[in-house]
């Protein structure tokens, strides 16, 4: 039996909101997925509208709610009004993901008699119901925390659709993909400048894999790095949900502490996430299995930040620039061969 805070009854509408970061956002997957594996019920999120895409292929989601922070719901006032709209779906449980005062601003305006959030939430006293912020877990735990004191997790669905399917296929075909070989996957973005291991790093591990592996790279146009024949850049080709796919079929990810490390846990792909100013002891690291994380543990500087900065604050960036890619290589090695 499972052990709930609180308890939820049969056929409940429960409403979970998660309007941070992308990557925050996909492990929202991991509460939902639980919460549908053991109660009949009607899960709604109310997120972004990147984080939608984000989620839009979870199987444990009945319906989206868009929230548009930097448009239509901009100000707080636009914001109580969307919020008090939400009031005539009648749900009976809404939980906050999410500690910002917008957040608030909207569990206050919505109408329900249970009202989940964590206990250092801005404005916090709008919640019915105040879950410890327990520090130094995954953030997947904790947003399990929120309903479960055995904060387990469990393996998401996906709904990967057929037509994404064919295009990942397609698109492959087209760079000449090889289906003799594993592949590997490159995601060299991140939103903040201190949390890339740098484009160049990337680009000698590409051609330093190609031989042996198909390499593919992915994230945003943006993201996009010099390669040369051989690797397969897909950046700014691809959707969310097409990346999970993608994912879904390589051996492992290579990334840096940011969104495709958390799209990878959903896809149980295993993942080596390069940890520079940052560190896993957040709650942020890979939770796919057989996962691991690279990082220089020598440096008193580090962590620097919980969630990076545009430049490093004593300007060397070393703890980045001491990963090479020859570390990285041996450890994808021993990772294949681990199976």
């Amino acid at each position: 039996m499972e052990n709930r805070l609180i308890e939820i009854s049969p056929n409940s509408k429960i409403l979970i909101i998660n309007t941070a970061f992308l990557g925050d956002i996909a492990l929202t997957a991991f509460l939902t997925q639980r919460i549908k594996n053991t109660q009949e019920c009607n899960i709604s999120v109310l997120t972004t509208k990147a984080g939608a895409e984000v989620l839009s292929p979870i199987k444990s989601i009945d319906s989206l709610f868009i929230v548009d922070k930097k448009g239509s719901h901009k100000t707080i006032s636009n914001t109580i009004e969307f919020a008090k709209s939400l009031s005539s779906y009648n749900f009976d449980v809404v939980i906050s993901l999410h500690k910002s005062y917008r957040t608030s601003q909207i569990v206050k305006n919505i109408t329900s008699e249970v009202k989940i959030g964590f206990d250092n939430s801005s404005n916090s006293r709008v919640y019915t119901h105040k879950v410890k912020y327990k520090r130094h877990i995954h953030e997947a735990l904790r947003y399990i925390s929120t309903l479960y004191d055995d904060m387990n997790l469990v393996n998401v669905e996906l709904d990967m659709t057929l037509e994404d399917k064919l295009f990942v296929e397609n698109i492959l075909v087209q760079q000449k993909f090889d289906e003799s070989k594993k592949t590997i996957i490159l995601a060299p973005g991140s939103v903040w400048a201190t949390k890339k291991w740098g484009s160049t790093n990337y680009s000698q591990l590409a051609d330093l894999l190609k031989n042996n592996y198909n390499v593919v790279v992915i994230g945003s146009k943006q993201d996009k790095i010099e390669t040369s024949s051989g690797v397969i850049n897909l950046c700014g080709l691809t959707t969310i949900a097409q990346t999970y796919q993608l994912l879904s079929n390589a051996e492992i990810l290579v990334t840096n502490d940011s969104a495709p490390t958390h799209f990878a846990s959903l896809t149980n792909t295993p993942t080596i996430t390069i940890f520079g100013a940052t560190h896993p002891m957040f709650g942020f690291g890979p939770q796919a299995e057989k996962s691991i994380v690279i990082q220089n543990e020598k440096l008193k500087c580090r962590p620097c930040r919980i969630h990076g900065s545009d430049e490093c604050p004593i300007g060397t960036h070393e703890c980045m620039t001491s990963i090479k890619p020859e570390m990285v290589i041996a450890n994808i090695n021993e990772m294949i061969q681990k199976g």
